[in-house]
């Protein structure tokens, strides 16, 4: 931004074009355009007895006009701007982790049509109201998970927030100091200025405040408590019937403890206020988050483009000039297209981006890969096409630029291990496990691969003590002065090559599915498998003999056959792992959960 007489202006480099102006303008008036033409049609002795002379009048009026519709457009162009003293509501550069409270005490439906609903919509209600803000997500109960990292990606967390139920969870309590480490973990990258814990919870007994107040003595105003509930409670509804009691048999009423909350967020300065229809609780939970971003933002003072008004004023320059039609050859001019260049229907509206999402949408993938600019998109394209070398070159490329992104590499070892390159794929995953031991699909996937290879060399084995014993019994297969099919050796012993193992590799290329991924905020397994690939190969098929019978090699093709028999239901388990995120963060929790009881080595 440069000032120039006090403005301030965004595009400086077009008041460039001012002087340039003024000179055409200047040139322009010389050349006569006050004269009205016949002076080139009469001769020079008549015009001034046949000709009314003007002394400027109209004819300068019009170059006046001119230059201050020039003027006008190019400082419009050149963009003036002002200083924003509006505080603008969002919070581009913050970070909030929201730790949920999922025990069977947020089912209580004393708030419609329960606990956890509510609060559920509360948290979409953030998501809606601070689309710029980094948000993650940690649930607990008996045990705490991390169910979101910090991210801006709203579909994401919206998908798993719906599957988020008690049910789902490992075991039923309130494990807060679990939570709260983890939800402190994922603000250890940030400022504490500019990040925030919001704790949703529908009351905490006695020991869990002890815990509570020692994280909010160091967390202090970081720290933000919404309660959910009312203090008269109702009762818990179990999935079997009747309602949730405790050890004596009575129906339990949890009630929310907002008073005894509020105390410890107060003691500590934390803030804690009870759940409101309105935004009114989040807007006072996190006022200590927007004053500090507020404040620098307010060093800032965002400009605002004001050239837009400037326009308004070229209106009525614009009508007079279009009355006489020359200010109409200048828009012309000025609007003449650029080069040509191949352009559509669609260019016109969408982005390249979106056409090919419409492509994959309509089930043309190889289209869609031609189309995204996106290299993860584009990589998830060619994998759905087919294009399994293409797709790992693609996520190799990806690989290589974010180094440390363990589903890039469990993306690439996938369409490697699609493609038939068992090795390559075997070392991807390994990267993978490299930088998150924890990711179960990449363990699951090495597992097979392994378990393939391992069952393609005892093949191999097989064959070739199948072959060995067929030798030293002498027994040969009968030919004839030339050679069978497939004996190249030129000896003339008739005994059959040993089939290499990239033989056999290469014929288990197409069936090969240690499952696939998506490019949204990292790959997932999944079992979207290709039916229609075509069946592997066996080798180069039994050989026929001279006479029309064919040479022994019925421990091969049972080997193959069985081989082909493994791939086939595991395709077919894969293809039954259900699309389900509440199953998925069942199994993802329990996983967990058991880890956690497992004592240190």
């Amino acid at each position: 931004m440069t000032e120039l007489l006090g403005l301030s202006f965004a595009r400086p480099l077009w008041l460039l074009v001012l002087p340039p102006a003024v000179i055409l303008l200047v040139l322009l008036y010389q050349r006569g355009w006050r004269q009205s033409g016949w002076e080139q049609l009469l001769p020079a002795s008549l015009r001034p007895w046949l000709l009314q002379q003007h002394p400027g009048g109209s004819h300068a009026l019009r170059f006046v006009l001119l230059g201050l519709t020039w003027t006008l457009a190019i400082l419009a162009l050149a963009s003036p701007v002002m200083d924003s003293t509006n505080q603008p509501r969002r919070l581009p550069d913050s970070a909030v982790v929201m730790v949920l409270d999922v025990s069977r005490n947020m089912l209580s439906d004393d708030l419609a049509p329960d606990r956890l609903q509510r609060a559920k919509h509360k948290i979409r209600t953030l998501m809606q109201d601070y689309p710029d803000s980094q948000l993650g997500l940690v649930a607990f109960a008996g045990s705490a998970h991390r169910v979101s990292p910090l991210s801006r990606d709203r579909n994401t967390l919206r998908s798993l927030l719906t599957a988020l139920d008690p049910e789902i969870m490992p075991i039923d309590g309130q494990n807060l100091d679990q939570a709260m480490v983890l939800a402190r973990q994922m603000l250890s990258g940030h400022p504490q200025s500019t990040s925030q814990i919001l704790l949703l919870t529908s009351g905490l007994d006695s020991p869990e405040r002890e815990v509570l107040a020692s994280h909010a003595r160091e967390l202090g105003a970081q720290l933000a408590i919404l309660g959910i509930g009312t203090a008269s409670g109702a009762p818990v509804p179990l999935p079997e019937g009747g309602f949730m009691r405790d050890s004596e048999g009575r129906i339990l009423l949890p009630r929310l403890n907002g008073q005894q909350l509020a105390a410890v967020a107060r003691q500590h300065g934390s803030r804690y206020h009870g759940i409101t229809v309105g935004n009114r609780d989040l807007d006072y939970l996190l006022q200590p988050l927007r004053t500090t971003t507020d404040a620098e933002v307010s060093d800032r003072h965002l400009p605002l483009d004001q050239g837009h008004w400037l326009v308004l004023l070229l209106l009525p320059l614009a009508a007079l000039g279009a009355r006489r039609g020359w200010l109409g050859v200048l828009l012309i001019a000025a609007l003449l297209p650029p080069p040509a260049q191949a352009l559509s229907w669609a260019d016109l509206w969408q982005r390249p981006d979106q056409q090919a999402m419409q492509l994959l949408e309509q089930q043309q993938p190889a289209a869609a890969a031609e189309r995204f600019s996106d290299p993860a998109w584009h990589a998830w394209a060619l994998y759905q096409a087919g294009d399994y070398e293409q797709a790992a070159t693609a996520w190799a490329a990806l690989a290589a630029t974010e180094p440390d992104n363990a589903e890039h590499h469990f993306n690439r070892g996938t369409a490697q291990a699609m493609a038939g390159d068992y090795q390559p794929a075997l070392e991807s995953y390994e990267q993978a496990l490299t930088r998150d031991p924890r990711h179960t699909a990449a363990r699951h996937n090495r597992g097979i691969i392994e378990a393939l290879l391992e069952q393609l060399r005892q093949q191999q084995q097989e064959d070739a003590s199948t072959e060995g014993d067929a030798a030293s019994s002498g027994e040969q297969p009968r030919t004839t002065g030339s050679q069978t099919a497939g004996n190249g050796n030129g000896n003339g012993n008739g005994k059959e090559p040993t089939p290499a193992a990239s033989t056999s590799a290469q014929g288990s290329k197409a069936d090969a599915t240690p499952g696939s991924t998506t490019p949204a905020t990292g790959g997932a397994a999944s079992g979207d498998l290709n039916n229609g690939q075509a069946s592997p190969s066996m080798g180069s098929g039994p050989q026929r003999e001279e006479g029309g019978s064919t040479s022994p090699r019925g421990p091969q093709q049972q080997n193959n056959n069985a081989a082909l028999e493994q791939r086939q239901a595991l395709q077919q388990w894969l293809r039954e792992i259900p699309d389900d995120p509440a199953e998925l963060l069942r199994r993802k929790f329990l996983y967990q959960h058991l880890q956690q009881q497992e004592p240190p080595r």
